[in-house]
């Protein structure tokens, strides 16, 4: 079984970052990069926190945090080739590291594989906007 791990983006890890973005077949709007440019400025960006998705010791994707329009959003990007459990690893990791409660994501409404991973940590439909699905995780109760 493969270790995953999340990593705070280095400025030595960028442009594995950023190639992992760009092989990502997932819809996430807010992870898609029109060059190199646009990431390094995203990366830059106040509110936004980066880390690399880390598999056995290879980058394979991007989990992020950001605020957006006073809420906070998650975002992923992994690389085919990591196969479907670094999805689903990366967003259980990313959502310890993100205690804040309510926790939003955005997906184009044609990801099912996306879709399906959210429900499995227990995100649920929120609103749809255009072509895309919001979704959120909850508070809970303790």
């Amino acid at each position: 079984m493969s270790h995953f791990a999340l990593q705070e983006l280095k400025n030595d890890d960028r442009d594995a970052a950023f190639a992992a973005t760009r092989a990502s077949t997932s819809s996430w709007p807010r992870g898609v990069f029109e060059d190199r440019q646009a990431f390094d400025r995203w990366v830059g960006t106040e509110g936004v926190v980066v880390h690399t998705i880390v598999q056995d010791a290879v980058i394979v994707g991007v989990a992020a945090a950001m605020d957006r329009e006073g809420d906070r959003e998650i975002l992923l990007a992994v690389t085919p080739e990591a196969g479907d459990d670094a999805a689903t690893e990366a967003l259980r990791l990313l959502t310890t590291h993100e205690p804040e409660r309510p926790l939003y994501a955005c997906v184009a409404a044609e990801d099912e594989p996306s879709h399906a991973m959210l429900a499995r940590i227990g995100f649920v439909e929120d609103r749809r906007h255009a072509d895309d699905v919001v979704y959120v995780l909850p508070p809970t109760l303790e």
